[in-house]
């Protein structure tokens, strides 16, 4: 969408039409004049900077900020905030109310933008407010035009739709006392209107206001709207099947989108028009227009668009070219990775801002103070020194309740403090999960594929590596038995050296295969049933079970087993072979590090231990299993969870153990592994499993 000035604000919607992600940046603020830092913005940015360096403390002082506030909007909203926040305190000083209902919208919409929707919305209704008060009938439609951008991005959409045709109501009231028609702002309030309804999947109230939108934007004066019109009208069109059509709109936005600058709106264009080939089978055509958008994101640092065209270049060269698909799965996971990381910024940002106002109103309620202790001191030289006495004790109780205030508003401060940190730590906990989550699943798509191609060829070499054996045998038994003696010496080395040969192809082969099965198990859906299980049957089942497979594989091998049970654990809704494999592998590892210790350890004193407990903790059972064996170093914790990763010499692990382990803990239980081990010590493995199902609303 465009803001009512003619300004972008970046759009990504593509053909699955994520509501999240068109929500999010699919409405365009007032007041901002280019998404795309171009060299005209750059320009403006420098002689800006320039003016204000030797421009005096008055009312344009305060419009230049807001103007270069503008400027940052999107590039950088936490310095837009600084710039806004400059120019409200100026125009404070000087009793510009104007100014200052300027400088809250951009504050409110800087606000929204980081994600503080209660406060940002709670600035732009100050700004409302005050341009209602002085009757400014062009800043109150700009404003119920902002007021209306963060509703939809919470899916608050027939809110928003209330404020933008208020706007409309107060722009053309405007135009008629003014006797002037700007063609620019209805197509953008057209154009935002019909867009809301497009989200609302209300496609044909959509088209009507694109309708009444296009031919205002297709005038000189409009042309800053006409490419994100043609855009959104391709997307309603690509939803009603109509997929020409939508390709024509799609293609006409694209050079209207060069001339203004717009990098974003021709990228996602160039995206859903690759999408649309894709659907037609258009293989060649979609990864021609995918890459075109990919560049263009990368160039323009635009990254949710570089990710949107990375992952549909994964899913078109997935099978045709699989190193590429690796290198644009590779651009997806850094772009992804880059966008979380700037939500994290983000969110520090906000708290910095609240601690930053509260700290301003604090200092406000101390200055209000001193000016009212000076008024009594005037009062005193006038009234007399009976009247003084008594302000002064006036003075007296008032300080002590200010005190009392202050200390109150000091404790609830650093409560709020306290809060937000906690809060913090849990959204950072829990994004780390699901971008883990998430780089297992994509890793899990990408393996499965090249698993199932190499799966074949290997059969094909174990096989005939087994046949070979068999006519070796064969000729060595029959023909090879006709040879004279001299002859024959030489014929029974060839044939023992190939003997020797095809058992370490086979051997190799064999390996290999379990390397792939590993793969294909890692990404392969589990057809298992939850069903009540005696959990703590099951832990020393297939403890037992690993116990004696390592005293089968080492008949020297012995280890102190101690369990402790929680016996008021009652059944647990699980899925028990796949429980059953994570705890095989977790006990193996155990055995191992155990092994390991035995043999690097000198110390003839060193009694090999295992210790496996369960028990009941806040509604949920945790399993742990805990090895006095070598440790993990630190520096390798963090990767233990990946697939192939191992610190096993090579040929005795295929690393997917601990990686298929956290899937089936994770994804099919809803629940959590964690590891917690020091070198050299031993190392404790927790599996936490909710102790009911989860309920499903």
């Amino acid at each position: 969408m465009k803001n009512a000035d003619g300004t972008d604000h970046a759009t990504n919607n593509t053909l699955i039409f994520s509501m999240n992600y068109i929500q999010r940046i699919g409405i365009s603020l007032i007041l901002v004049t280019s998404v795309v830092t171009g060299y005209a913005q750059s320009d403006e940015v420098d002689s800006l900077n320039r003016k204000l360096a030797t421009q005096p403390q008055d009312t344009l002082r305060v419009q230049m900020l807001y103007r270069l506030a503008n400027l940052y909007k999107y590039e950088k909203p936490d310095t837009a905030y600084r710039l806004g926040q400059q120019g409200y305190q100026l125009a404070l000083r000087l009793g510009d109310r104007r100014g200052e209902a300027k400088a809250l919208n951009i504050m409110g919409g800087a606000l929204s933008d980081l994600g503080d929707y209660p406060k940002g919305i709670r600035l732009l209704q100050q700004s409302l407010s005050i341009t209602r008060s002085i009757n400014d009938l062009e800043g109150t439609f700009k404003g119920l035009n902002n007021l209306a951008i963060p509703y939809v991005e919470q899916k608050d959409y027939q809110r928003a739709l209330q404020y933008f045709r208020e706007a409309m109501e107060l722009f053309e009231q405007s135009s008629r006392q003014n006797n002037r028609f700007d063609g620019l702002t209805p197509s953008i309030l057209y154009g935002n209107i019909g867009e809301t309804y497009l989200y609302l999947n209300e496609l044909d109230s959509a088209e009507h206001y694109l309708q009444q939108a296009l031919p205002l934007a297709r005038q000189p004066v409009g042309r800053a709207n006409l490419d994100n019109l043609l855009h959104v009208m391709g997307q309603i069109q690509a939803k009603r099947g109509r997929n020409a059509i939508a390709l024509d709109y799609f293609r006409q936005a694209i050079p209207i989108s060069r001339e203004n600058s717009n990098a974003f709106v021709e990228a996602d264009a160039r995206l859903n028009m690759a999408r649309l080939f894709q659907q037609q089978g258009a293989v060649d055509s979609s990864l021609m227009y995918a890459r075109s958008s990919l560049d263009l994101g990368q160039r323009s640092k635009y990254l949710r668009g570089v990710l949107r065209a990375s992952e549909l270049l994964v899913e078109l060269t997935r099978g045709r070219n699989d190193a590429q698909a690796l290198r644009y799965f590779q651009v997806a996971v850094a772009a992804k990775d880059n966008l979380f990381n700037q939500e994290k910024v983000k969110q520090m940002l906000t708290l910095d801002f609240e601690e930053q106002q509260r700290q301003q109103d604090i200092e406000a309620a101390k200055a209000e103070y001193q000016n009212r202790i000076r008024i009594y001191g005037l009062l005193t030289l006038v009234i007399g020194a009976l009247l003084a006495a008594l302000l002064l004790w006036r003075v007296n109780r008032r300080q002590q309740r200010t005190n009392a205030l202050l200390s109150r508003q000091k404790k609830d401060i650093e409560q709020e403090r306290s809060k937000a940190e906690q809060a913090l730590a849990q959204l950072q906990a829990a994004q780390q999960q699901l971008i883990q989550k998430e780089k297992m699943a994509s890793l899990g798509e990408l393996t499965a594929g090249i698993a199932h191609e190499i799966q074949n060829p290997l059969n094909f070499v174990n096989n005939f590596s087994e046949v070979s054996s068999e006519l070796i045998t064969e000729l060595a038994e029959g023909p090879i038995r006709q040879l004279p003696d001299a002859e024959k010496t030489y014929a029974d080395e060839l044939v023992n050296d190939l003997t020797q040969s095809l058992q370490k192809i086979h051997q190799h082969g064999q390996r290999a295969s379990a390397i792939v099965k590993g793969m294909l198990a890692h990404s392969r859906q589990r057809s298992g049933e939850k069903r009540p299980t005696d959990l703590n049957a099951l832990v020393h089942e297939y403890l037992n079970l690993a116990y004696r497979g390592q005293q089968v594989n080492d008949k020297q091998f012995q280890a102190e087993l101690v369990t402790r049970y929680d016996p008021g654990i009652g059944p647990v809704e699980l899925i028990p072979q796949d429980i059953g494999r994570v705890l095989l592998n977790i006990y193996n590892n155990a055995f191992y590090a155990i092994r390991q210790q035995q043999h690097t350890d000198g110390d003839t004193t060193y009694q090999p231990q295992l210790i496996v407990r369960t028990q009941a903790v806040d509604g949920h059972v945790e399993i742990r299993v805990k090895d006095n064996g070598t440790g993990i170093p630190d520096a390798l914790q963090p990767k233990i969870f990946q697939p192939f990763f191992t610190t096993k010499p090579t040929g005795e692990g295929t690393g997917l153990g601990l990686s298929l382990s956290y899937e089936i803990v994770t994804k099919a239980h809803q629940g959590q592994l964690h590891v917690e081990s020091k070198e050299g010590e031993g190392t404790e493995i927790i599996i936490a499993l909710p102790a009911h199902p989860p309920i499903v609303s």
